[in-house]
């Protein structure tokens, strides 16, 4: 249907550096001259945005862009800096399962610590308005944080590193894969199996090359991006 591929390329303008939140988009008089569509579509376009959320309408004044879908931010910054910067605040983490165990081989190598070393393995998922968005597996030496618990994870993890354990994140080092969902992932994040996914693996550095956590996360693209800026 035209009006959610009118909503789609509303979306994209959106989430670009055209608009801030806050920003009055224009009016759907001048939006139906500029994308050549009746005022009806983009009435309907702006009635599907306004449901994810992104915008709000005003009476008597038009549409506003509530929040973005595109997060500005980085590794660094983690989740819930990221939905605080864009004014989402119906957000939360979710620990679906937090176990000890002894770190095979493969995650003791990229983690730098001796086979059989005790780990954490956690696996938390991100929804935004009761929304899944993405899920996180995360292997966590237990030396470095020996009092880890779910109530921290359910919060801000590398604000507990930093506030509560005075480690600081200095550097993250991520790849990107495309991969399609699994049964179990697809379950999670609500989509169809063999949806594709974007999977980030990533190693925090903290001080002294200190590797402090390992974590691959597969995000769902069709509701969460997070916008990277790299300067010279």
């Amino acid at each position: 249907m035209i009006y959610k591929s009118i909503a789609d390329k509303l979306k994209i303008r959106i989430n670009s550096d055209e608009f801030e939140v806050g920003d009055n988009l224009p009016s759907e008089k001048a939006l139906a001259e500029e994308l050549q569509v009746s005022v009806m579509t983009i009435r309907k376009a702006l009635t599907l945005l306004e449901r994810e959320k992104l915008i709000v309408k005003r009476h008597g004044s038009g549409s506003y862009v509530a929040r973005k879908s595109n997060y500005h931010g980085g590794e660094l910054d983690g989740f819930n800096y990221q939905m605080h910067i864009v004014g989402v605040t119906n957000y939360m983490n979710r620990v679906i399962e937090f176990t000890m165990m002894d770190a095979p081989p493969a995650i003791a190598q990229q983690l730098k610590i001796e086979p059989g070393d005790k780990v954490y393995y956690v696996k938390r998922i991100r929804l935004i308005d009761d929304a899944p968005i993405l899920i996180e597996d995360s292997y966590i030496p237990v030396a470095i944080f020996p009092w880890l618990s779910i109530g921290n994870l359910e919060g801000s993890k590398f604000n507990y590193f930093k506030k509560n354990c005075h480690i600081t994140i200095l550097e993250s080092h991520r790849t990107y894969t495309p991969v399609l969902a699994t049964r179990e992932q697809a379950e999670l994040l609500q989509v169809p199996q063999n949806s594709l996914l974007l999977r980030v693996q990533s190693i925090s550095y903290a001080q002294n090359n200190l590797i402090v956590d390992l974590s691959d996360i597969y995000q769902n693209t069709n509701k969460y991006n997070v916008k990277h800026i790299t300067r010279r």
